[in-house]
């Protein structure tokens, strides 16, 4: 009997005052650590981010693709895709991996147009789009960061302020999970665009964490 390979991620989509922050560890695990400098932020076009959770190699394939697909977009319609046309680009893709290969790829999406703002959804592998006013989390830590996110979070955060709580998540979830790790990276998507706010490094150990 060959044993399921066991892979892991914490991924962090949070709306703030002024657009939605995009944030994911940086390990990538193989029933090993097989390395603390993966990048699972994506940005797929110049007003929407991604981060993923599931197969590296699926993931990374579908992030490719679906930069190409917005690109296309862009020149057809003059003008960046709108979040939820590309959520439901994404989200078909899903399905169909899922069903036709058996491909596990989790997505949460972020964005900023001229339609609706900042938007944050949350992609599911069985090809269902959850739309969020707040935060949404994923991966195998993030059971201890909704726990974080649900006690400090608040409506209408400025960037600085949902930056240290998104720090604040991944202290958790480093903490207590093993398969995230790394440190983390950061993304925020405002009307001016898209702007990294935050590639650090964090130890997996801490001897206490004030929650």
């Amino acid at each position: 009997m060959v044993e399921k390979v066991k892979t892991g991620t914490t991924c962090i989509g949070l709306l703030c005052k002024d657009g939605v922050i995009l944030a994911a560890d940086r390990r990538t695990t193989a029933g090993f650590i097989a390395s603390d400098a993966a990048t699972k932020v994506y940005e797929l076009s110049s007003n929407i981010v991604a981060t993923t959770a599931g197969h590296a190699a699926d993931n990374q394939r579908v992030m490719r693709a679906m930069q190409g697909e917005l690109k296309l977009s862009k020149l057809k319609n003059e003008r960046e895709s709108y979040v939820i046309e590309a959520a439901m680009l994404i989200n078909s893709t899903q399905y169909s991996m899922l069903r036709q290969m058996g491909s596990i790829v989790s997505v949460i999406l972020g964005g900023f147009d001229s339609s609706k703002g900042a938007q944050l959804f949350n992609l599911s592998p069985d090809g269902t789009i959850l739309p969020h006013d707040g935060y949404v989390v994923d991966g195998s830590g993030s059971a201890y960061v909704k726990g974080v996110l649900d006690t400090f979070y608040k409506p209408n955060m400025s960037v600085k302020e949902a930056q240290e709580l998104v720090e604040r998540g991944f202290l958790a979830s480093f903490k207590n999970d093993n398969m995230s790790g790394g440190g983390y990276i950061a993304k925020v998507i405002t009307k001016s665009g898209i702007k990294e706010i935050a590639r650090k490094s964090i130890e997996n150990r801490f001897v206490d964490v004030d929650f």
